[in-house]
Parts: structure tokens; C-alpha cells; sequence
């Protein structure tokens, strides 16, 4: 007779959420079992009361597999529900055993709820990767571009500086060649000059004809409507006329205003088939970049200022989760800097970019809540146990996002810890006193000052005095009293009305002018 393999031997992302949900439905004298495509029948019931008839399961299982259209069935005591995972496809199978036909509707119901809760967080694992890979990858062309620009300061010659752009564009994008032309005159002639490149290139840039003729094609491309020339015969046949060595080509302008005035190509991608839509704005980047430099109109501060508003509309997208939190992490982003910076005036511990790292950190406080339900954030109603689980997790799950960026270091206490109290009875891992690392505690103060003078759907905002009355009352329990005192004895009335004036980027102390540029800068070093 056919017998199911024990769960010990399975592997599977959502083992620990089977054996559990085994577990339960062994409470009720139910058999759990998980069926693979592989006809492989395993066991979830560590403590059954009868015994399953496992041929009869596997080819229950097996009509299930084989049949696209059903997602759900119910034979007699026996219910089957398809769960399509990220890697593969199984059957979870309930077995009321004899005589309990009639419970068949009710664990239809649990199962359906349980593949429901696990498409839930398979959605929510995907979508945490796949910001946190784009951060990752959007960092990445951060630091080559402030490299780049922070070179300016440095680097006196063309061919010096275009070089590194060379060198630090084919560390991101592998390819076989890269290079540089600038248009410059040579006895009243204008000429296409070699100033940089890395690799061996699959033209013939030599050929003054056809490095000439590549140049009114990139012009031309770029009078058609698009910003840069890309051609390969991957998808179909080339555009152009290549040499035989030309697998794939990618060349850019190099503007000085509204003229061209010289290019960048690369040939031959290397780790992909071709040159893509990513690689086209990276490169245009660059070029711009050395546009810049060329003419000695530095694009540094644009940069910066452009991550610092990613950073603010990532935060806003999540802010928006909840009609009553929209704008949340820019105010604690302007409070936690409120704070710092009255108490680097009582310390002198907290040095400039520390203030600016602390700023990023209120700013990405509540990063973790991508991975939190829409409809567990906007619940009206009191939370479950498992539901206020889910909340508490939110500072781990931040911390996880940023901490695949080794520059991101630095941020991460003050996202991990901003919900510590001080008699350490906070979460996620209950700090108590000075062993919450600075970032956090200032953090923690910023957003519950936020957090009770807005609306809430089960009370009104309370007036700034109120709300800091609430923290006095709560010094040495859930604040820091230190830190706390500073910030109650600050200028709330005046940190008060720049909120409300909704210009906090606008305000500036004398010692921290050009807040956002520079927060990025401390970022980056």
C-alpha cells in the first residue's frame, strides 16, 4: 500500500506556514497533506486519529493537477485546493476521514483562507525584493554619478575626467568596448577625437569615414525623436550597417546647451543579449555628466536633490497606504532633524552628518510598512494578535530592505529601532535605555509627536502642548529623558507653525543650509 513521505524530508518556502496549518487541522481530527507535481504525497499530521487511504489521495491529487481548470474540489470527505507557488505548483488535501461528509463545506473555507493568507505573503516577499532591488540598483548608479560629480572638484583635465567616467561606466555595464569622442578643431577642421575609452571597440574608429558617419546617425536619431542610438538584430535585422565584429551597439550624445558635440559608444553587451531601456538612461547619465564637465556646469546638486525625492516619493507612496498618515515621514523626517539638532548644541557626540543621517532615517522610518496589508494599515477596527504582529514587524522589515546597501548602514538603527521604549518594553528586540542606539530614540520621539497631533479614525488630533505634555508624562518610561527635555524645551511653537506652513524644506538654520543635497552627500562618503 502507497505511504506519504514525512514533512522532515520536504522543502518548500511555505513549509514552516503547512506544518502549522497541519497542526491546527489536526486539533480538529483532520489529515493534512501537500501533493507536488512530482506525485510526491507528504504528511503534515503529526498526531492523527485515523489513518488516510493514500492511494485514494494521490489520485484525487492527481485529476486535480491534471485538470488547469480546477482550482478547488470536494469528493466525499475529502477537499482539494491548487497553490500555485513562485516555483511550482501543489495540492493541499484535507481528509475529514469516515463519516464526516457533512464538515467538507466548512474546510473548504479554511483551506481557501489559507491559500489566500499564503498568496498574501508570497505578493509581499516579491514586492519587499523587488523594491529593495531597485534601491539597491538605483543606489549603485547614485554613487558612480556622485563619483562622477564629486571628481569635478578634482579633476582639471578632459581626458582625466572622461577617463574615470570610462572606467566607472564599464564596472556597471559589462561590455566589450567603450569610448568617448569629442568633436574638437585641428587646424580649422572640426574632428571626432578619442579622448577616453576602456576595451577594444567592434568599429573602426580609426576609419575617420565611418566613425564620421556613426556621428550624423546618432544626430539623426536624435532629430527623429529619440535621445539615444541603439541597434542590434536580436529581435530583427540591423538598422544600419555594421561591421561583422558588431553584435549589438549602444552610442549617446554629449551636449554642450542644445548642440552635440561629441558621443559615447559601447559594443557588444556583455551578460545580456543586448543593450536595454536601463543601460539607455544610465548612459545618457553619464554623457550628460561629461557634457557638464566639459563646459564646467556641474549637475552635482540636481543629482543629490533627485535621490532625496525617490526617497520622498517612496515614502509618500507608503504614507498614502492610509488616508490619515499622507506626508507622515516628511514630518518626522524635519522633526527627527528638529531634535538632533538641538541636542548637537548639548553634545558633543552628534557631529553634522550624523544630524544628516538621522534627517534619513525619519525620513525612511516607516519604509517596512510596503510589506504590511493595505487592509491591515487602514483597518478601522481594533487589530487581531496576528494582525498587530504584522504592524510590529515593520521596523525588521525596513531594516531588511536597506541593509542590502552597504551605505545604507547608518539609516537602518533609526529605522530598527524607532519603536524601543526607554523602560524597554518597545519592540522588536525590547532596548532598554542606552543600549537604543541614538538615531532611534530621536526617531521614536519624532513619530509619536506626529503620529498623536494628526487625525486618527478613532480620535481627533491633539494640540502640540498636549502631545507634549503626553511625552513629559512618559519620560523614562517610553522616551529618553534626556532627549526629551531637549525637544520640550526647543521652540515648538515655531517648529509648530513651519509644519503647518508645509515648508520644511524651505527652512534652513544658519549651520545647515541646502539640507536635502547635502544628507545625500553625508550618505555617500
Amino acid at each position: 500500500m502507497l505511504e506519504s513521505i514525512t514533512y522532515k524530508k520536504y522543502r518548500s518556502p511555505q513549509h514552516k506556514a503547512f506544518r502549522e496549518f497541519g497542526k491546527q487541522l489536526a486539533g480538529i481530527n483532520i489529515n493534512f497533506f501537500i501533493c507536488d507535481e512530482s506525485l510526491h504525497l507528504v504528511e503534515f499530521c503529526e498526531d492523527r486519529k485515523f489513518e488516510s487511504n493514500c492511494e485514494q489521495l494521490l489520485a484525487f491529487a492527481k485529476n486535480m493537477l491534471a485538470d488547469e481548470s480546477e482550482t478547488i474540489i470536494v469528493e466525499g470527505t475529502m477537499v482539494a485546493v491548487k497553490f500555485a507557488g513562485l516555483d511550482k505548483t501543489e495540492i493541499l488535501l484535507a481528509d475529514l476521514g469516515p463519516k464526516r461528509p457533512e464538515e467538507a463545506a466548512y474546510v473548504k473555507v479554511l483551506l481557501t483562507n489559507f491559500i489566500q493568507h499564503l498568496n498574501d505573503e508570497q505578493k509581499s516577499t516579491t514586492q519587499i525584493e523587488l523594491i529593495s532591488g531597485e534601491l539597491a540598483q538605483t543606489y549603485e548608479e547614485l554613487v558612480m554619478l556622485y563619483k562622477l560629480s564629486s571628481s569635478m572638484k578634482v579633476s582639471r583635465s578632459d581626458v582625466n575626467y572622461l577617463q574615470l567616467a570610462c572606467d566607472n561606466l564599464s564596472d556597471l555595464v559589462k561590455v566589450e568596448g567603450l569610448a568617448i569622442f569629442i568633436e574638437k578643431k585641428i587646424d580649422s577642421v572640426k574632428k571626432l577625437v578619442l579622448t577616453a575609452g576602456y576595451g577594444v571597440l567592434a568599429i573602426d574608429y580609426k576609419d575617420e569615414v565611418e566613425l564620421n558617419s556613426l556621428f550624423e546617425r546618432v544626430k539623426a536619431e536624435i532629430s527623429a525623436g529619440t535621445d539615444v542610438l541603439l541597434d542590434s538584430q536580436i529581435d530583427s535585422p540591423f538598422r544600419y550597417s555594421w561591421t561583422d565584429r558588431v553584435k549589438n551597439i549602444i552610442a549617446v550624445p554629449l551636449y554642450s546647451s542644445d548642440n552635440i558635440i561629441g558621443m559615447m559608444i559601447a559594443t557588444n553587451r556583455i551578460g545580456k543579449s543586448d543593450f536595454d531601456s536601463i543601460d539607455s538612461k544610465l548612459f545618457n547619465s553619464v554623457a550628460s555628466e561629461c557634457a557638464v564637465f566639459i563646459e564646467n556646469n556641474r549637475l552635482f546638486n540636481d543629482l543629490k536633490e533627485l535621490f532625496i525625492g525617490s526617497l520622498k516619493a517612496l515614502t509618500n507612496s507608503i504614507d498614502a497606504k492610509d488616508q490619515y498618515t499622507r506626508g507622515h515621514s516628511e514630518r518626522v523626517a524635519f522633526i527627527s532633524r528638529w531634535i538632533a539638532e538641538q541636542f548637537a548644541q548639548t553634545a558633543s557626540s552628534i557631529d553634522f552628518d550624523s544630524i544628516q543621517k538621522i534627517y534619513l532615517s525619519g525620513l525612511l522610518h516607516d519604509i517596512g510598512k510596503i510589506g504590511i496589508s493595505e487592509s491591515v494599515l487602514r483597518k478601522k477596527g481594533g487589530l487581531t494578535d496576528e494582525e498587530r504582529s504584522q504592524i510590529m514587524n515593520h521596523p525588521s522589515i525596513g531594516a531588511g530592505i536597506l541593509s542590502g546597501i552597504k551605505q545604507m548602514n547608518d539609516i537602518i538603527p533609526g529605522v530598527l529601532y524607532h519603536h524601543e521604549k526607554y523602560n524597554g518594553t518597545g519592540y522588536p528586540n525590547q532596548l532598554a535605555g542606552n543600549k537604543i542606539p541614538l538615531a532611534g530614540k530621536i526617531v521614536m520621539i519624532a513619530d509619536t509627536f506626529d503620529a498623536m497631533t494628526s487625525k486618527r479614525t478613532y480620535r481627533d488630533a491633539l494640540s502640540p502642548q498636549e502631545a507634549i505634555d503626553e511625552i513629559t508624562a512618559n519620560l523614562g518610561e517610553q522616551f529618553d529623558p534626556d532627549i526629551g527635555e531637549i525637544f520640550i524645551k526647543s521652540d515648538i511653537k515655531k517648529m509648530w507653525e513651519i509644519i503647518q506652513s508645509g515648508k520644511m524644506d524651505e527652512y534652513y538654520t544658519d549651520n545647515f543650509s541646502n539640507y536635502g543635497a547635502l544628507a545625500v552627500g553625508a550618505l555617500l562618503k
